[in-house]
């Protein structure tokens, strides 16, 4: 494991030198020179900040993680929609170079509309979260009760110092006003410590479901404290957290079954071999014992079997289990910026709504309620989930 950290740490440290100095070549040169010691020294700054950030601002006091984060994690999106730019306008730089045009037309013209576009991705990152309704086709087992049934998925919500109290306010008023049945929350919360983010994050206490308000853990739990987080959430918010769990709940006649997996993140921290995952194993195991204690349990087939899963790819492990009848997942961000959809499909296969697994299993996949990293989102929007089940419909994708 320490390996492979360097080792990617080496990469990331490559490849944002290599980015900084080929967006300094295409867009800074051809103004102020190749020699500016001036701009070169800023550029060296910002690579240096971008770099080092990610280290410094886990242990920073809240008040200068709000002014750090910003500027680091703005610079961070820039620099990547800036890259993308040059990159597709490679020919057209040929081009200009073959019959001896200016390169600085071509340079103001990228910074402008890269610019515009750098603008347009912060607007949708810090709009108000749209509320995109999907249906969850049942099998014919199940009661018709299901289809009273109101669910919110929220996922992703990356409470930060870009993603503060104020937003957390508005989205617990956003979320109420649906007067859900149950919530999900299906992982990184948030991106710092519980003394960092109390404050900031103390609003998602006043969260109302008539049921349950279910939680399991992400990645970027991992980061921070896991066991400090789901203790706050499980003593003081009075959420139903599930770690490697089960939890039976009834909802006007229609039996739920609701489990929910530690993301892989888990196994590092539990010191567990890959090879030996058994996080779906560990919360079947607890639903089977649970389903024991209670008299008159209705067969597996004529429940609503729900996996809450923080990663997608976890549906890879469902298809022995095919009364499972939906995964619920989040972490992909369906991409956050264009085009990293693409690379997250090639690692998670399932980016964005509703699809198909096989027979009566599905997994749907929010694409995150807030934002990671850069204050952007191009091609995607920040999602609140109000999901709905149906019976013998056909499939529907927000």
């Amino acid at each position: 494991m320490i390996i492979k950290f360097f080792i990617a740490l080496i990469f990331a440290l490559c490849f944002m030198i290599l980015g900084h100095y080929y967006i300094y070549h295409r867009i800074f040169e051809p103004f102020i020179g190749a020699n500016n010691a001036f701009w070169m020294s800023g550029f060296l700054l910002l690579c240096g900040m971008f770099f080092l950030g990610f280290f410094v601002i886990r242990i920073l006091p809240q008040i200068l993680k709000k002014i750090i984060e910003p500027i680091m994690f703005t610079w961070m999106g820039s620099l990547f929609i800036f890259l993308i730019l040059c990159v597709l306008s490679f020919p057209i730089q040929m081009y200009f170079s073959y019959f001896g045009y200016s390169q600085k037309i071509l340079s103001a013209s990228l910074t402008v509309f890269g610019f515009c576009v750098i603008g347009y991705s912060i607007f949708q990152a810090f709009r108000k979260p749209a509320i995109i309704s999907t249906f969850v086709p049942m099998p014919n087992t199940i009661p018709n009760e299901i289809e009273n049934l109101v669910a919110v998925v929220l996922s992703d919500i990356h409470v930060s110092g870009l993603i503060g109290r104020r937003k957390m306010q508005r989205l617990v008023d956003m979320v109420n006003k649906l007067n859900p049945d149950v919530i999900f929350i299906t992982g990184d919360l948030m991106d710092g410590s519980l003394k960092q983010l109390k404050k900031e994050i103390e609003p998602l206490k006043d969260l109302k479901a008539k049921e349950k308000i279910i939680y399991i853990t992400g990645n970027h739990e991992y980061y921070s404290g896991p066991l400090v987080w789901k203790n706050h959430f499980k003593n003081y918010f009075n959420w139903l957290v599930l770690s490697n769990s089960s939890e039976i709940l009834t909802f006007k006649g229609v039996t739920l079954n609701i489990l929910g997996i530690e993301d892989k993140h888990w196994l590092n921290y539990e010191k567990i071999p890959r090879h030996q995952d058994k996080r779906i194993n560990k919360s079947i195991d607890h639903l089977h014992e649970s389903r024991e204690k209670i008299d008159n349990v209705p067969p597996i087939e004529n429940c609503v079997n729900i996996l809450l899963a923080h990663q997608p790819k976890d549906a890879r492990y469902l298809k022995p289990y095919p009364w499972i009848n939906l995964q619920i997942s989040g972490h992909t961000h369906g991409g956050q910026i264009w085009p990293i959809k693409y690379l997250v499909k090639k690692d998670q296969k399932y980016n964005v709504g509703l699809y198909k697994i096989q027979n009566n299993q599905y997994i749907y996949v929010n694409q995150g309620t807030g934002f990671w990293g850069p204050p952007m989102r191009l091609g995607t929007r920040c999602e609140i989930t109000l999901m709905r089940f149906k019976k013998d419909c056909a499939r529907v994708s927000p």
